[in-house]
């Protein structure tokens, strides 16, 4: 998988398998996100937005 490459999923099921993950925000401008279970991989962003409900 290249950047950019999505992963289609049934919309039935996706919101079964979805995994939780948190954000920690580590500083002002840095937010670290981490997927429950999984210590081998983060993302790290400068930038993000509160989502509307």
């Amino acid at each position: 998988m290249t950047t950019g490459d999505r992963i289609e999923r049934d919309g039935e099921s996706a919101a079964e398998e979805r995994p939780a993950v948190a954000a920690t925000r580590c500083s002002q401008d840095r937010t670290v996100f981490a997927e429950q279970g999984n210590t081998d991989a983060w993302i790290a962003t400068d930038l993000t937005v509160d989502l509307e409900r």
